[in-house]
């Protein structure tokens, strides 16, 4: 479990609060939040402090609101919301029941990682129930962040993936750009069991592999 995840923490370690901590590793943001229709916080995680969570949490949902009521354009369907800022950033994505998932992310920073977005939404839905409309569910592939060793001369090649408490070795069978950001790098590998994957490298050194065979 990530340190950061539990500094200060005010409240129990529920099953919301290890989604959201598999999020922030997953995603590099600074803490997350998941809060209702009233914008209090259901649950959180991060190395912020607690109350500065909930706060900026509550303010999301208020900003959110704002932004559906004002009636411009077509906002008032509006499912994700970022705010750049020069001290933190903040995402807002919005989920079924008055929902949302906040997010507060490095200074200036203006996207979240749309695999770990994918995951984070996924499993509050089959936690919760709660349901989302976002784009990246729509995705054929099912992403899921992985720990990955790395070759010792090359930090962006993968040399093994943890499963199932163990590291498991892989013979890599082809690369190539994973998306739009040429920084992101996939890699179609066999492991030592014969089942195939594809691993993905993302630019902050964060990994992801889609959907992890039964039996790897």
């Amino acid at each position: 479990m990530s340190r950061r995840s539990l500094i200060g923490r005010d409240q129990s370690i529920s099953a919301f609060s290890a989604i959201l901590r598999r999020f922030c590793d997953a995603s590099g943001v600074l803490a997350a939040a998941l809060t209702d229709g009233e914008g209090e916080t259901v649950d959180y995680a991060g190395g912020l402090d607690p109350f500065d969570i909930k706060i900026a949490a509550a303010e999301s949902a208020v900003l959110m609101h704002a932004v559906r009521e004002a009636g411009a354009l077509d906002w008032h369907a509006a499912r994700e919301l970022v705010v750049r800022g020069s001290v933190r950033s903040l995402a807002i994505f919005t989920l079924s029941d008055g929902y949302a998932l906040m997010a507060l992310m490095p200074r200036r920073a203006f996207r979240v990682s749309g695999r770990a977005l994918q995951e984070v939404l996924r499993d509050l839905g089959e936690e919760a129930g709660l349901s989302s409309d976002h784009p990246v569910l729509r995705a054929s592939e099912r992403w899921i962040h992985v720990d990955v060793s790395t070759e010792a001369t090359d930090r962006r090649r993968p040399a093994s993936v943890w499963l199932e408490g163990g590291w498991c070795g892989l013979e890599i069978l082809g690369r190539y750009i994973a998306g739009p950001n040429r920084r992101d790098l996939g890699y179609r590998v066999r492991l030592k069991n014969g089942a195939e994957l594809t691993l993905v490298r993302e630019r902050l050194g964060i990994w992801f592999a889609d959907e992890l065979p039964l039996g790897a």
